[in-house]
């Protein structure tokens, strides 16, 4: 079942033609930095869906990896079985050549081995308890077989997913870096950096975040230097010792429900179709890592419509 979960992860839709159409040449008319920063907001908007579709691959080929590291750890023990299985067997086969039976135990033994319990009913010579270790052994082989088939397919998936993650990432790259050709030398002289002071609060999350003020954003990236919105959240959390995904969807799955009422230092804020997230410091105020246009920094709590707030 999980093999075929995650590979029906890498056979989802693909992504690049949405990215394609999610930037247009508008910009280059562009005459302010606020200008340009409306339009690559607009374009983030929608570009930060794709970017926590990443992110969930990731968390599928983390899965994968970890059941390809199951099965080769399985695999020492299952053929030292299906070597003794299959010593067990040529046993038999002896056995029976003995008897003048060989040719009947090697048609048995021939074929698809997911045959083996059709062909076994035709041992009648065997008593039931001979019966029963042949049939375990033939299972054993079985098993061997279906495990190391069971491998391949996780390996190959794993690699589609890789790949798959590779190639969009280096299609968004190559988009976006022609909108912040024309944005960052205007954005850097009209907003220089402010000085957001130090944090004084108890909140250990808070403190974290507050670390993080000013470092760029990169999509798909969950420090230490650099982050996207969901990976300065696990990181702030991760901090404190509470794991999260590094996914807004998963996370909004991983903490409680809270009204705006309820909110403390650290709870999470969820934005955009659970497509951004951010951390609550307090005074309406959050800290987020927007796009990769700007920096971790302070915002205004209302930034863009609320879908709800989570508490690790």
């Amino acid at each position: 079942m999980r093999t075929r979960r995650i590979t029906a992860a890498v056979m989802a839709a693909a992504l690049i033609p949405v990215t394609a159409s999610l930037f247009t040449t508008s910009s280059a008319n562009a005459q302010t930095s606020e200008e340009i920063q409306a339009e690559i907001d607009e374009r983030h908007s929608e570009l930060e869906k794709v970017i926590e579709d990443y992110n969930a691959k990731r968390e599928e080929l983390d899965d994968a990896n970890r059941l390809i590291a199951e099965i080769e750890a399985q695999l020492p023990d299952l053929e030292a079985s299906t070597a003794a299985a299959n010593e067990a067997l040529a046993e038999y086969a002896a056995s029976a050549y003995t008897a003048g039976d060989f040719a009947m135990v090697n048609s048995v033994l021939a074929g698809d081995p997911a045959d083996f319990a059709d062909r076994l009913m035709y041992l009648d010579n065997l008593t039931a308890a001979e019966n029963e270790a042949l049939q375990a052994n033939l299972t054993q082989v079985q098993e061997l077989e279906t495990r190391r088939t069971e491998l391949e397919t996780l390996k190959a998936s794993a690699d589609e997913i890789l790949g798959d993650i590779e190639k969009q990432q280096e299609e968004i790259e190559d988009e976006i870096a022609a909108l912040e050709e024309e944005y960052d030398d205007a954005y850097a002289e009209e907003n220089p950096e402010p000085d957001w002071g130090d944090y004084t609060g108890s909140s250990g999350v808070v403190d974290f975040a507050y670390d993080q003020l000013g470092d760029p954003y990169v999509y798909g990236a969950a420090g230490p230097d650099e982050w996207d919105c969901s990976g300065l959240t696990q990181g702030a959390w991760g901090a404190v010792g509470v794991s999260l995904s590094h996914n807004t969807e998963m996370q909004w799955n991983e903490t409680a429900r809270i009204s705006r009422d309820e909110l403390q230092e650290g709870d999470l804020v969820f934005y955009n179709g659970l497509s951004h997230v951010a951390i609550y410091i307090g005074g309406d105020q959050i800290i987020h890592a927007p796009n990769s246009t700007t920096v971790v920094k302070i915002a205004d709590i209302d930034i863009m419509g609320i879908d709800g707030y989570g508490r690790p």
